[in-house]
Order: C-alpha cells, then sequence, then structure tokens
C-alpha cells in the first residue's frame, strides 16, 4: 500500500491513501516481553541465495494432487504448491549434509498476513508488522510426499484464524504473544544446525502493476535481510508462475539445485527479460 501511493504521488494522481494507525492500539507495544524471536533465525555464516522460476504449466503438476489436510478439501493453491516442493527439496539437501534419524525434524515457518484473517478485518493500508508465523515439520528421514507437506503447510496457516488474533489483542494479548515466541524458539531450538526455512509469499500482490512515471517494471527481485534460510515467493511479469528465491548454506544449495524433483518444476535463473515479450 505503501509502494502503491507513492507511485501515485509521484506520478501526480489525485488519488491519495491515507495510512492507518490502528495497530498500536490493537496490540499495544510491551517491552517486558519474556521471550524474545530466536537468534537461529539470522544468518552468522557465508549462505548462497539462488533464484528458481516455476513456469505455470509445470506447476498444473504439482497442484493437480490432492492436499492432505483436515481443515480444508480445496485443491492446493501456487503458493501451497510451490513451497512444498521447496520445502522437500530442501529438508533431503539438510538431511544429506547432516545426519537425520527417522525423527529427526525439518521445519517450514510461512509469514502470515493478519489483516485478512482478522474478524472484523483490519485495514488493508494498516501501518505496521501485522504479521504471524505458521510452523510446520517433516522428517526427511523418513517419506517425504507432497500431499501430506502440502497438508502440514496448510494446516499450520489455518491455526492463524480469528480466534487466535483476538487471542493477541489488548494487554492480555501479551500472554499470547509470549507463547508464541516461547513456541517458535522451541520449534527451532529441537531441529540442529537450523535446520528450517522461513517462508514469505508477495504473490498476487500485483507490484507490476506500479508505475512510478517512467513506465511498469520488469522484473522485482526481494532482498533478503540476513535470514539464515530463506523463501521469497514472487509473480513472474507474465504467464501466472512463480518466482522463488532461495536462501541456503552453500553446500545445502549445492544439493538443491540439483534436485532433479525440483527441476523438473523450476528453471534455475532465467533471463527476466523472457517475460517482456
Amino acid at each position: 500500500m505503501f509502494m502503491k501511493a507513492w507511485a501515485a504521488a509521484v506520478r501526480g494522481s489525485p488519488e491519495t491513501l491515507s495510512p492507518s494507525f490502528v495497530a498500536s492500539e490493537i496490540f499495544p507495544n510491551n517491552p517486558c516481553l519474556e521471550y524474545s524471536a530466536t537468534s537461529k533465525l539470522l544468518a552468522t555464516k557465508p549462505l548462497s541465495t539462488k533464484r528458481f522460476v516455476f513456469d505455470s504449466t509445470a506447476l498444473a503438476l504439482p497442484k493437480a494432487q490432492p492436499v492432505a489436510s483436515a481443515s480444508s478439501a480445496r485443491p492446493p493453491t501456487r503458493m501451497e504448491a510451490t513451497t512444498a516442493v521447496i520445502w522437500k527439496a530442501a529438508a533431503q539437501a539438510a538431511s544429506k549434509v547432516r545426519p537425520f534419524g527417522p525423527q529427526s525434524p525439518h521445519a517450514l515457518l510461512s509469514v502470515v498476513n493478519l489483516r485478512r484473517r482478522a474478524s472484523p478485518h483490519l485495514p488493508r493500508e494498516s501501518i505496521g508488522n501485522l504479521i504471524d508465523a505458521g510452523g510446520a515439520i517433516c522428517f526427511p528421514g523418513g517419506d517425504l510426499d507432497l500431499p501430506s507437506l502440502m497438508g502440514e503447510l496448510r494446516e499450520s496457516i489455518a491455526k492463524i484464524n480469528s480466534d487466535h488474533i483476538e487471542s493477541m489483542k489488548g494487554v492480555k494479548g501479551h500472554e499470547t504473544f509470549n507463547e508464541m515466541l516461547r513456541r517458535l524458539n522451541h520449534l527451532t531450538d529441537i531441529t540442529v544446525e537450523g535446520d528450517f526455512v522461513l517462508a514469505t509469499s508477495l504473490l498476487n500482490s500485483r507490484i507490476y502493476e506500479m508505475d512510478f512515471g517512467w513506465g511498469k517494471p520488469i522484473w522485482f527481485y526481494v532482498m533478503n535481510v540476513g535470514l539464515a534460510r530463506f523463501v521469497a515467493l514472487n509473480d513472474t511479469l507474465k504467464g501466472g508462475g512463480v518466482e522463488a528465491i532461495v536462501t541456503l548454506s552453500p553446500d545445502e544449495m549445492e544439493i538443491f539445485e540439483g534436485d532433479l524433483e525440483l527441476l523438473s518444476y523450476a528453471t534455475v535463473n532465467p533471463s527476466a527479460l523472457r517475460f517482456v515479450h
């Protein structure tokens, strides 16, 4: 919303977008939280970041598979299908770099926007980090299949519903925040050597429709701000595909980028100009 308002302003558009600051009233600040975010999320060693583009035709294959989820029987979304493929390949790469037993977990943390999940909805233009993270685990020492991984992902996000958000509001919400941070710390503690990926999605954000006065962009890139293992999804310019920016350790990335199942759906770093025409 900020970028949309900025683009409208520099074009001299009469359209105005005013930010909403309700977040600080609904979720009042508390500097005395018992827990803090785990430092395992942050990078302390050299990393490798690469770009993978999923063609919409190839994505139709994982999207045709059922989602093993009790909360919903609808077909998988682009985000669910793409994230599951990446999670599976990342978990398998980690298990080849470090020893994994049958019950050694690999975690997926998915960033979730709270605005449309609250009841009533929070304003789209509300300012603040109005996000939460869904947590799911898999066991790469056993069998991994996409329907189960998509199901774990969907179930973890479904838990962030209006009741959960309601419990986060007001002064009593500090207890919920403490519990959330405690669970996050526990989830990263039970994984060895940071065996997890943090995923975020800007799919359907309409970034490519923004015009700052010199035309619409032909490529939009999501930077990693220093997270140890990171997946960022964005639309391709055309064609309904998905671009994934993936950060792993160098030894994991070497195995990850050679994963045959991943490569059956994605191309490694194709030219962004392919989508211009």
